[in-house]
């Protein structure tokens, strides 16, 4: 999953917390505080905000782990979400809140997740589990389509080169 993707995953729920993120090449932690969907204080060492944007343009990210409830130490007045979302080269703030209404029906998600399995093999059962308390997702749901997105993306690649296109047409919405 992409540094712009684990990002929007946090946003898109409107979570509060701390979103720390290890970067390839980067001895530092990004840490990304949100505020209910809002990003309001983004650090990488000493750069606070917009100084760290133009370093995360095509940063790699390691790994990452979410703190629900952590405040930020300061905020930005009227948050910066929507400068992160550009440096990110994102959808709009506003299309991607609005497409958080958006979703996807449980049965359309057990077809995905049949197929999968079905290409793969069983492994892919563990593939899908482990993405599903990613995005903190219930089987028998439905899904939000930013996250159904990030979903089929994710499965696209773990499938052998010339299965992915016919998937990925398939599925994408």
């Amino acid at each position: 999953m992409g540094l712009a993707e684990i990002i929007k995953l946090h946003v898109t729920k409107a979570d509060s917390g701390v979103l720390s993120v290890k970067l390839k090449d980067e001895p530092h932690l990004l840490k990304v505080y949100i505020d209910r969907g809002e990003v309001v204080y983004v650090t990488l060492g000493t750069l606070k905000n917009e100084e760290c944007f133009s370093r995360l343009k095509n940063a790699v990210p390691v790994e990452y782990f979410f703190l629900k409830g952590v405040t930020a130490p300061h905020r930005v007045e009227g948050g910066c979400t929507e400068k992160l979302i550009e440096a990110l080269g994102l959808l709009s703030a506003e299309a991607l809140k609005a497409s958080t209404g958006v979703t996807v029906s449980p049965q359309d998600v057990q077809r995905l997740e049949a197929e999968f399995i079905e290409l793969i093999g069983p492994i892919g059962k563990l593939i899908i589990d482990d993405l599903f308390s990613k995005i903190a997702y219930t089987r028998g749901n439905p899904m939000t389509q930013g996250d159904y997105l990030m979903l089929v993306d994710s499965l696209t690649k773990e499938l052998p080169a010339s299965e992915q296109g016919r998937f990925s047409s398939k599925y994408k919405i």
